[in-house]
């Protein structure tokens, strides 16, 4: 064998090497970010599931310590909408679910879920949503608003939980 057949063999061995450690790495990588990814839908899910079965405490606990929550209708901050802070959030939830809430069966359903960002500690996502009630008198469920959801996330010790919660309402303004 010619030296120039075994100096191409031995580069083929090496890039075969290293073929096969980039490919590891990003398999590695991908393995993490679709974890990520999972953990995140899983928990999106838990906000609808939470929240529908009136489970105060448990959406609260979707949430960073310092979270935010805020609602949105045609580019303005809606009026007493801005909630900042578990507690706060866990208070607006029960009061939510005791009072104006309690005559109806709610149901979030979440659609069209995209990663606008994700990296290993944090994240946003987007996700529509159309939101209906039901009470005793009605016969079917009606729809009670729609919108996107724009959601931080943050990893915790606990895993994944959001940090900032934005509800843009729709509103169709003809155009």
């Amino acid at each position: 064998m010619t030296m120039k057949a075994q100096n191409l063999i031995r580069l083929s061995c090496i890039l075969f090497a290293l073929c096969g450690f980039f490919s590891a790495s990003l398999s590695a990588d991908n393995h993490s970010d679709t974890e990520d990814r999972l953990a995140i839908a899983e928990m999106l899910a838990q906000y609808s599931y939470r929240w529908d079965s009136k489970d105060s405490s448990g959406f609260a606990d979707l949430f960073t310590f310092d979270a935010v929550m805020e609602r949105w209708r045609e580019g303005t901050l809606v009026e007493n909408s801005r909630t900042v802070g578990k507690e706060a959030i866990h208070q607006y939830a029960k009061r939510s679910h005791e009072g104006r809430l309690a005559d109806r069966q709610t149901r979030h359903h979440f659609s069209g879920l995209v990663f606008l960002e994700l990296t290993s500690q944090t994240a946003v996502t987007e996700n529509m949503a159309l939101i209906t009630h039901q009470t005793e008198e009605a016969q079917v469920a009606f729809i009670a608003s729609s919108g996107i959801y724009r959601n931080s996330w943050q990893k915790t010790p606990n895993g994944w939980r959001i940090s900032k919660r934005i509800l843009f309402t729709d509103s169709f303004n003809g155009n």
